[in-house]
C-alpha cells in the first residue's frame, strides 16, 4: 500500500516541480494576458472531459476490475467521439447566437486547438483510468512521468529555442504531451489485458452509466465549484486579472498533489475490497498524513515574502501573495476533500460527493457574483475556498454518521507518526 503512495508522491512531486517550472516560464515569457487566455483554454477542456467522463471517467476504474478491457474501450471511444461532436456543434451555435458568452468562454482562435486537445486528453485519461483500476499504479506513474517531461520539453523549445512567446507555444506543447499519454497508455493497457472481447458491451455500458452517472452529476458540481470564478472573473475584470489569479491558484492547488497521490492508491485499494471496516480505518490513517503534509506546505508558501514571488513572477504577478493567502483554507479543505470523495466513490457511493459538490456550488454561485465584482480576483479567492470548506464540512458529518467515526479518532496520536515514518522508511528500501 505504502509502496504504491510513495511512488505515486514521488511521480506527483515531479508533476509538481515540473509545473512550477512552466508557471515560471509563463509569467515571465507570455505575461498575465497570455496566460489568461491559457486558463481558459484549460479550463474548457476540462469542462469537455467533465461530459465525457459519464462513461469514460472513474466509473471505468471501478469497472476495469470486474469487465472486459474490450467491453469497457469500445463504448468510451464511442462516447468521446459523440461528445466532442456535439460541442464542435454547439460551438458553431453559440458562436453565432450567443457572440458574447462565446468569447467570454472561448478564447479568439482557439476554438479547434480546443477541442482536439479535449480528444486526445479523453483518450489519455481513459487509459490511465483502466490502469488505475487495474492496480497498475508504477506503470501509470511512468506514462505520467514520461507526459509531464514531454511538455516541458516541447514548451522550452518553443519558449526559447522558437521564440513563440504567445499561448501557442504551450498549446503545441500539450498535443505532444496528450499524444504521447494516450499512445503509451493505450498499448500498456492492452500488454496485460488479455482476449479483448466486445460482446456484452451494452449491458457493461449500461452498469457503468448506472454507477457513474452519479459521480457524472458529482463531477459536473465540482468542476462548477472549482472553474466557475474563472469565468466570472474574466468577465468582470479580464485576462490579465484573470491570468494572476490563475497563477496563485497554480501555486496553492499544486499542493493537491498530496492528497490526490494519497486519495489515488487509497481509491484503488478500496474499490477492490468489499470490507468497510478496512476502508473507514485506511481513510482516517491517510486523511491525518494528507492534512499534516499539507499544511507544512501551505505555511512554507506562507512565509515566503511578497517582493520574492515579485522578482520570481515578473512585476505583473506582485499580488499574487494575497491570492495565496485567501486561496490556503481552502486548499487544507481540498486536501480534505480528495481522501473523502474517494472513500465515498471507492465504496460505490458517490451521491455523497455529488450533494458536497452541491452544497459548495452554492456558495460559489452566491458569493462569486457578490464578491468578484467587488474586490476581484481577491475575491474569487475567497469564493473558492468558502465553498471548498462547505464542500468537506458536509463530506465531514456524513462520514461520521455512517462509520460511528468520533472526533478524537482524527487527532492525530505519536502511534500515527511512528507508524508512519516506519513504513516510508520500509518503501524507501523497498526502492520504490
Amino acid at each position: 500500500m505504502l509502496k504504491k503512495i510513495v511512488g505515486t508522491t514521488g511521480t506527483r512531486l515531479l508533476n509538481a516541480f515540473i509545473n512550477l517550472a512552466i508557471l515560471l516560464l509563463i509569467t515571465n515569457k507570455i505575461g498575465s494576458e497570455g496566460f489568461g487566455v491559457i486558463a481558459l483554454i484549460m479550463v474548457d477542456i476540462t469542462i469537455i472531459q467533465m461530459l465525457i467522463d459519464l462513461v469514460a471517467g472513474s466509473a471505468l476504474i471501478y469497472f476495469s476490475s470486474r469487465a472486459n478491457i474490450g467491453q469497457l474501450l469500445f463504448p468510451a471511444y464511442l462516447w468521446i467521439g459523440l461528445v466532442i461532436a456535439v460541442f464542435f456543434g454547439f460551438s458553431i451555435f453559440t458562436q453565432v447566437i450567443f457572440p458574447v458568452l462565446y468569447t467570454t468562454i472561448v478564447p479568439a482562435g482557439f476554438d479547434l486547438h480546443i477541442l482536439t486537445l479535449a480528444l486526445l486528453n479523453a483518450l489519455m485519461i481513459t487509459h490511465y483510468n483502466l490502469l488505475i483500476g487495474r492496480e497498475r499504479i508504477k506503470a501509470y506513474n511512468i506514462i505520467f512521468t514520461i507526459q509531464i517531461l514531454s511538455f516541458l520539453g516541447v514548451f522550452v523549445i518553443n519558449l526559447i529555442i522558437l521564440g513563440d512567446q504567445t499561448p501557442l507555444s504551450f498549446v503545441h506543447a500539450l498535443y505532444i504531451a496528450y499524444g504521447a499519454g494516450s499512445i503509451i497508455a493505450f498499448f500498456t493497457v492492452l500488454s496485460k489485458a488479455g482476449p479483448l472481447i466486445l460482446k456484452g458491451w451494452k449491458g457493461i455500458l449500461r452498469q457503468v452509466i448506472h454507477f457513474g452517472y452519479i459521480s457524472f452529476l458529482a463531477n459536473i458540481l465540482n468542476i462548477g465549484n472549482k472553474r466557475i470564478s474563472f469565468y466570472v472573473l474574466r468577465y468582470f475584470t479580464g485576462l490579465s486579472a484573470l491570468g494572476i489569479y490563475n497563477a496563485g491558484v497554480q501555486l496553492t492547488e499544486g499542493l493537491r498533489i498530496i492528497g490526490q497521490s494519497i486519495s489515488l492508491v487509497q481509491f484503488s485499494s478500496i474499490s477492490n475490497s468489499d470490507n468497510r471496516e478496512y476502508a473507514k480505518t485506511l481513510t482516517i490513517k491517510l486523511m491525518k498524513f494528507t492534512l499534516i503534509l499539507t499544511l507544512m506546505a501551505i505555511l512554507i508558501l506562507l512565509v515566503i515574502p511578497e517582493s520574492i514571488y515579485t522578482w520570481v513572477f515578473s512585476k505583473d504577478f506582485t499580488e499574487v501573495k494575497p491570492i495565496i493567502i485567501a486561496l490556503s483554507p481552502g486548499v487544507v479543505a481540498l486536501a480534505a476533500n480528495n481522501i473523502f470523495s474517494h472513500y465515498f466513490s471507492g465504496l460505490g457511493n458517490p451521491k455523497v460527493n455529488m450533494w458536497s459538490n452541491l452544497v459548495g456550488l452554492v456558495f460559489t454561485i452566491v458569493l462569486a457574483f457578490t464578491l468578484i465584482p467587488l474586490l476581484g480576483y481577491i475575491g474569487a479567492a475567497i469564493t473558492a475556498s468558502v465553498s471548498y470548506i462547505s464542500s468537506v464540512v458536509y463530506q465531514y458529518f456524513v462520514f461520521k454518521k455512517e462509520t460511528q467515526t468520533r472526533f478524537t479518532d482524527w487527532i492525530p496520536v505519536k502511534k500515527d507518526v511512528s507508524d508512519f515514518v516506519t513504513l516510508t522508511k520500509d518503501a524507501i528500501k523497498k526502492k520504490v
